[in-house]
């Protein structure tokens, strides 16, 4: 009941988060020469540093160069946006000790800044991909679909993350390797054909491979993804962010204690 509390309340705090997202926003770019055409360089850059090294080794992999940079598209998403939000709430005790508002806005309003640089960079893929045979077909418009909840699913774990910050600050270090592990145990170099079959089910469940699944398979298969597909991508983003919040308003409150 109380988590719902607080949820309805945001409605009330929706011009402060507007300001945080554009503070951030801003602040990433500042005295930055190319300014935003970062969002759109540090993907290409990767991809082009990676097929280099990899495109001889996964020879099976069709299109790989546009395989790679759907993989990192979404990966480099959740990995931004957690990273920023983890130290959402450290980084601001200042602020939460003086003026009353829904503290989870804090850790949300990065995830969010952060998808206006996953916006750019989808439609980058999309105008690269169109000249390295991405077909553009009426399939494309479920991907707003799967971003939706790729951005529940990170928001989920930024509460989490930003929450374990306060009370316990190397979580920004463990949580660094965490990742780390994470991008390489999730098919984004390599195709998940290569894995064996005795562990292929736990790499098939985990959560970012669903959302690049699906992405590939709208993009580089030029198919409409299975039900289970999208069933996966709603259980993942909206059971992620309810824990997530559900731990962050559990613990809000010992937040003062900590500072």
């Amino acid at each position: 009941m109380d988590l719902i509390k607080k949820i309805i309340s945001f409605n009330r705090f929706r011009f402060l988060l507007s300001q945080l997202v554009r503070r951030d926003f801003k602040v990433k770019y500042r005295g930055s020469i190319l300014g935003v055409l970062w969002s759109v360089l540090n993907p290409l850059l990767n991809m082009i540093v990676l097929s280099i090294v990899f495109s001889q080794v996964f020879r099976q992999v069709d299109n790989y160069k546009m395989y790679l940079l759907s993989g990192l598209t979404v990966f480099n998403f959740y990995s931004e946006a957690t990273n920023n939000a983890i130290n959402s709430i450290v980084g601001n005790f200042s602020l939460i000790t003086k003026v009353y508002f829904p503290k989870f806005i804090l850790p949300l309003s990065k995830v969010i800044s952060t998808a206006i640089n996953l916006g750019i960079s989808v439609v980058v893929f999309f105008i690269l991909g169109s000249f390295m045979g991405i077909k553009i077909w009426w399939g494309i418009v479920l991907i707003p679909f799967m971003l939706i909840f790729l951005l529940l699913f990170s928001a989920g774990i930024s509460f989490i993350v930003s929450a374990l910050q306060v009370f316990f600050r190397d979580t920004q270090h463990l949580y660094g390797i965490f990742l780390t592990i994470w991008m390489y145990s999730t098919p984004i170099l390599y195709p998940i054909d290569i894995v064996p079959t005795e562990i292929l089910p736990i790499f098939k469940a985990n959560p970012l491979y669903i959302f690049i699944d699906f992405l590939r398979q709208i993009t580089l298969n030029g198919v409409v993804p299975n039900i289970t597909s999208f069933i996966y991508c709603v259980l993942w983003g909206i059971g992620t962010f309810i824990v997530g919040a559900f731990v962050f308003v559990k613990s809000q409150d010992n937040f003062i204690y900590y500072s």
